[in-house]
This record gives structure tokens, sequence and C-alpha cells, in this order.
């Protein structure tokens, strides 16, 4: 009886540790490769190759980018950038059109005679607008044009940072499925072995302090449990208030398994070719580009309109209850204030400002993707030592489970042995999931993926 139940000790712990050995060896295979299928018929489109090979490099990890489409396009963040766009292109047309407008006057008046006595009716009526020139209604053209780049430029960014916010919650419960699977794998086997335990403890084959050593590992490993289980649920909650169209996995990615052969995708380019192409595509900075140049267009203009637009007209009258009549036109130009000139003072130094704005932007803008790289250089090195730790780990647990059947070592060993095991699955794991996440960011900020720019 003994040796029986040491035996089925020896197979639910051979069991559990051939688990952690294999990671995630349960992947939802039909899932994944829907998804890639799906991403796959996408990314064919976009034609471009350094495009296409960002796509299939990250295929396994992303989710289609037919449903990301979707969910952006119909969020609420969107309908409002939306909104805004049209605001700016009504902007647009109205810096184009100008604000000048007609001016209808009207007047009537009663002559009386003194002499005579008579009272006459004289009427006159006139109308009036101010016209712009100098260059002014080109420069308003210019203005115009660059208002609305603006407010196309505001909508792709709002676009891009939607796709970012997306990516960042869709890795967010990438890894705390990881967490999951990792406390449900920790707690079957806590599970088993406490219930062994038990046996083992009645038939004498264990001590009094391995069965508590047993109990204290299943309720530690059950509250890890809880803990996991709650920041699955909170991080699909987050995930599908936001997109409610788009379906969560319930598995890992299959590439993450510790069996997988293939590598973590790489970067091929230099870091500078990069970080150009990065700076020349950024909306963020780009709007800023675009604002400096309005702001500069604008100062110009506030410089041409400290000489006032004049207002021309005509007009045409009744005199003497019609025995009179008068026409003739109109013109007056206002005596220009020192106000313009300091107005058009400011909008220069404003001018300024935005452009050296410009270049600080340049500078940190250029530093972040310089850190992002770098740091996914050096994660995906640590990626690959971890993931080697842990199959390193994995042997050693199943090491100790030959051992511990043939008389060596303790139960406390084998616990401990593959609790590290699966602690080691997990970080490497969530390791890999980091550096995907930069591997995806950087490949967002490049546009080569999502992109849907209108």
């Amino acid at each position: 009886m003994k040796r029986f139940v040491k035996f089925d000790v020896v197979a639910f712990v051979a069991a559990c540790t051939c688990a952690l050995m294999m990671g995630v060896a349960h992947a939802q295979q039909p899932a994944v490769s829907a998804t890639v299928a799906s991403s796959a018929a996408t990314s064919s489109a976009s034609g471009a190759a350094s495009a296409s090979t960002a796509i299939s490099q990250l295929l396994p990890y992303l989710p289609a980018e037919a449903a990301v489409k979707d969910a952006l396009l119909s969020s609420p963040l969107m309908q409002a950038a939306r909104a805004k766009k049209e605001a700016g292109t009504a902007r647009a047309q109205g810096i184009d059109s100008g604000s000048a407008e007609f001016t209808l006057r009207s007047t009537s008046q009663r002559r009386r005679e003194v002499a005579t006595g008579a009272q006459l009716h004289e009427s006159m009526v006139s109308i009036e607008r101010p016209v712009r020139f100098w260059g002014k209604r080109g420069m308003d053209a210019d203005l115009a044009t660059q208002t609305q780049a603006f407010a196309d430029i505001e909508y792709a960014d709002a676009m891009h940072e939607g796709a970012r916010e997306l990516m960042r919650f869709w890795f967010a419960y990438l890894r705390a499925l990881a967490d999951q699977k990792n406390a449900v794998t920790t707690f079957d086997l806590a599970a088993k072995m406490q219930r062994l335990t038990q046996v083992q403890l009645k038939h004498g084959e264990i001590s009094q302090l391995d069965a508590e050593l047993a109990n204290a590992e299943f309720e530690r490993i059950t509250a890890a449990r809880s803990v996991a289980d709650a920041q699955l649920a909170s991080s699909a909650s987050a995930f599908t208030r936001r997109y409610a169209g788009m379906v969560l996995p319930t598995h890992m990615p299959a590439a993450l398994r510790l069996d997988a052969s293939k590598n973590l995708p790489a970067l091929t380019d230099t870091m500078a070719a990069m970080r150009q192409e990065f700076l020349d595509k950024n909306h963020e900075l780009n709007m800023m580009r675009v604002d400096s140049q309005r702001l500069r267009l604008a100062a110009d203009r506030a410089t041409r309109d400290r000489l006032p637009d004049p207002t021309v007209g005509v007009f045409s009258g009744r005199e003497r209850a019609g025995a009179e009549t008068i026409s003739g036109v109109m013109f007056s130009m206002p005596f220009p204030s020192a106000s313009r000139f300091h107005h058009a003072t400011a909008l220069v130094a404003d001018a300024q400002a935005a452009s050296d704005k410009v270049l600080l932007a340049e500078q940190q803008l250029g530093a972040m993707f310089d850190s992002m790289f770098i740091q996914f250089q050096h994660k995906r090195t640590a990626a690959d030592n971890l993931k080697s730790a842990a199959q390193r780990q994995a042997l050693a647990a199943e090491k100790s489970v030959k051992a511990y059947s043939l008389g060596e070592g303790s139960l406390s060993d084998v616990l401990l042995i593959a609790r590290l095991a699966s602690d080691n699955l997990n970080a490497a794991e969530r390791m890999q999931l980091e550096v995907v996440e930069l591997l995806a960011l950087i490949r967002l900020d490049l546009h080569q993926i999502w992109d849907f720019d209108e």
C-alpha cells in the first residue's frame, strides 16, 4: 500500500512538472491560426515589404487588424476626433473666406424750407465692404491650408494614440492571462500534493511536518490564484468595456511555449535609421511642425495687417423730393494704432517659441525612441536567458521527482523546486510579452502595423 501511494505521488508530481515544462502546451491552435489568417489577409493589402515583414513577425501575438480598425472607428475617442476634425475644416474655410462683410446703410430725412414752409422728403442708400489687399488674400489661403493640415494630422494622431492604447490593454490582458495560467498550474500541483500527503500521513509515509508544509503551500497558492483570477477579470473587463466588438483569447500564444523553436522577432535596421523614420512619421511632432508654420504665417499676416484694410462702397440718394439725385463711391481707411504693431510682434515671438518647441520635441522623442530600442534589445536577450533558465529549472524539477521516487530528498524539496519552475516559466512568459509589446509599439510608431491614417 505504501509503495502504491508513493507511486501515485511520483506520478502526480511528474505530470504537473511536465505541465510546467510545456508551459502553455494547451494553447488553442485553431484560434491562433484563425487570427493569423485574418491578419495575414489584411496585411497582404499593405504592399510595403517592411510592413509585411513586421506584421508577419507579430501575427501570433496581436489581434486581427480588421477587428482593431473596426473597434477604433466605432470608439467614442474617434467619434470625438472626427467631430474635432470637422471643426478644424470649418475654421480653415472661414479663414480662407475672410471676415469681411457687406454693410448696407439707408437713411431717410425730411427737409423743410423756412421761406416757403415746404417739406421735402430725401433718402440715401449705400453699400460698402472692406477689401483685403497687399497680398493678404493669398496669405489667408496659405493659413487656411495649414489649419486644415493641422486638423488632418490631429485626427490621425487620435487614431494612432487609440491604437497604442488598445495595444497596451491587449498586452496587459495577456500578462494577466499568463499569471492566471501559472497560478492554475501551481494550484493543480499543490491541490494534488495536498490530497496525497493526507493519504501518506495516514499510512506513515511522511511526517506531520511534511503534511503541514504541503497544506501551507496549498493555502499560499490558493490565495495567489484568487489574486490572479481577479487581475485577469479586471483586465478583461477593462478591455471589453472599451472595445466591445473584440474577442479576447483564452490561451497564451503558442509562440511563447518553452518548447517553441521559433525565436522572438528582432529589429534588423540600425537605431539611427529607425529613429529618423520615427521622427519623420510621428504625429505629435508633425502637428507641432504644422502649428509652427501656421503661427509663422499668422505672424506674417499680422505684420501685413499693420496697414488696415480699406473700406469701399457706392451710394445713391434723392434730395428735394426727387428734384435732385446723387450717386458716388466711398472710400475709408482707419489710421493704425500701436496695438497692431504690438500684436504682430507678439505673434512673431509665438512663432519663434513654437519653432523652438519643435526642436525640443525632436530631442525628447528621439531620446524616447532610443530608450525603447535599447530596452527591446536588452530585454530580448533577457527573455532568451529567462527561457533557458525556465527550461533548466523544469529539467531540475523532473530530476527531483525521479530522485524522490528513489527515496532521495523530501517532499518539501519537490514542492520548492516545482514552485521555482513555475515561477521561472511565468517570468519567462512575462519577459517575452514585454519584448513583443516593445516591438509592436515600435512597429506601430513606424506605421508598419495598424496604419489606419485617413
